[in-house]
């Protein structure tokens, strides 16, 4: 990769890099993956099978080429740059979900062991030893997982406004494949019976046939997808007068069929597994960080009083040692609130793990909002399944999965500001103290975490019992250089 300089106002960016994904693998090959056709343990190492259980992958080709223009003339004071290129890495993934943690190096089950001593057998006890086979809930890797596939794309024009002073506008875009995610493999088929009953919903499950002691298969796969587009308006002030700050708007939207395996604190979040193993593009919607507006503006100011500053020249020194010299920063944060997916009671006789969405007949009305209904409270919300009667959102009939989408609720939005206070207080010219007082949450303002959403318990529907972030803190520090 390099930068050519075609022309005094033109400079290319290309590049092209080429990396191989060699598979993991267990020290003394101690681990299992699971056929998926046939139930059948496959071990690391053995019968013809790789020692990762998983193919490597040579195709990461990843090319970028860019450019930046000035056009000169009039237009000195603009400069255009866009570009394109594509980032390919291997996700990490799960702890839990590795091979290793399958038989017989790694058993996890709801099963009574019953290992007794030789005086209970003679007394007729027989002993059940450890099992071996696969059972229970096991791990699977699919055989041809592949590193994530990221596509960036944007396009911006800035423009210099005054010699320390510049706004950027630009376009900017993301298209993900192949990224890593968790799903059931053995997620039950659609049939009668009741939730309750367990081997009804045992005998549904595709491998019942050929591995009927097998339940759910903790997957690993890379086959999620991501989008994310964004106008992005920003202008920035270099240092001088004393003041500097870079202050940034986002108009975004970003749309995913998975979380991920880790997710985030204080949102409402999807499960990592989706809802229907069979239906994954039903679970494409808003992204759990997702936020329509973003704003941030962050900068230093030195303020303008003391000696050797524009005011207070001709202060005494006991008068500078007080109130000359002082330096503020601040930083303050603002983003519209992120995605809340409206649940249900799980009636579909299918879902394994997770949560169950309700269906959606129509928007919720935000009447008398606040903490204790930030909803509103006056929505009709059906609990009786398959009704849909008047409803904003209702339990889906038995036997089916929740049609509403995610996120289509958003919970309350986040404003922060955080301020710092700072000065050296000179002995001699090598002699200071450093004194810094920093303001955390300044304003105190108390920003709501996401609001229950399970519409099955109408009684606590809508309320916000919780916050994110902490209260105003205020931190003093001084240190003495010498």
């Amino acid at each position: 990769q390099d930068d050519f300089k075609v022309r005094p106002n033109l400079t290319l960016n290309l590049g092209l890099r080429w990396e191989y994904t060699q598979p993991v693998y267990e020290v003394k090959d101690r681990q299992v993956n699971v056929d998926l056709q046939t139930g059948q343990a496959r071990f690391a190492g053995q019968n013809g099978n790789s020692r990762a259980l998983y193919d490597p992958y040579y195709k990461q080709f990843m090319p970028r080429v860019g450019f930046a223009w000035t056009p000169g003339g009039f237009n000195d004071k603009l400069v255009v740059r866009a570009g394109y290129g594509i980032t390919s890495f291997m996700e990490g993934t799960g702890a839990n979900l590795r091979l290793p943690l399958n038989p017989p190096f790694f058993f996890e089950s709801a099963v009574t062991y019953d290992v007794r001593s030789p005086g209970d057998i003679a007394l007729g006890f027989t002993d059940v030893l450890p099992q071996t086979q696969l059972a229970g809930q096991v791990r699977a890797w699919n055989p041809d997982l592949r590193p994530a596939f990221i596509q960036q794309w944007n396009f911006s024009v800035e423009y210099l406004l005054a010699p320390s002073f510049s706004i950027n506008a630009g376009y900017v875009g993301q298209k993900g494949t192949h990224l890593v995610d968790p799903r059931e493999y053995n997620q039950p088929l659609p049939g009668a019976g009741p939730v309750s009953a367990w081997l009804p919903l045992q005998q549904r499950r595709p491998l019942f046939g050929v591995a009927p002691l097998i339940t759910n298969i903790s997957g690993t796969d890379s086959s999620a997808i991501m989008n994310y587009e964004s106008f992005q308006l920003s202008s920035r002030k270099r240092l001088s007068g004393g003041l500097e700050f870079l202050a940034s708007y986002t108009l975004s939207k970003t749309l995913t069929d998975n979380l991920g395996y880790y997710g985030s604190s204080g949102v409402s979040s999807e499960g990592a597994y989706w809802q229907n193993a069979y239906d994954r593009h039903g679970d494409y919607g808003r992204a759990f960080f997702d936020a329509l507006h973003n704003v941030s503006v962050g900068g230093t100011w030195s303020l303008p009083f003391g000696t050797s500053r524009r005011y207070g020249s001709s202060w005494n020194r006991p008068a500078d040692l007080v109130l000359g010299g002082w330096n503020l920063n601040f930083i303050t944060s603002m983003h519209s609130g992120f995605p809340v997916t409206i649940q249900s009671v799980n009636v579909s006789n299918q879902l394994v793990r997770g949560s169950s969405r309700a269906n959606r007949y129509g928007p919720l009305t935000y009447h008398n909002q606040n903490i204790d209904h930030w909803f509103g409270d006056n929505n009709a919300l059906c609990q009786n399944p398959g009704e849909s009667n008047g409803c904003a959102y209702g339990v889906p009939a038995p036997g089916t999965f929740g049609t509403s989408a995610k996120g289509t609720e958003s919970a309350p939005a986040f404003y922060n500001l955080d301020l710092g206070l700072g000065k050296e207080f000179h002995l001699t010219e090598r002699k200071y103290f450093d004194f810094r007082a920093d303001f955390f949450n300044v304003l105190n303002h108390t920003n709501f975490a996401a609001p229950a959403r399970v519409i099955s318990n109408p009684a606590s529907f809508g309320t916000i019992t919780t916050q994110v972030g902490t209260p105003r803190n205020i931190q003093l520090g001084l240190k003495f250089y010498f």
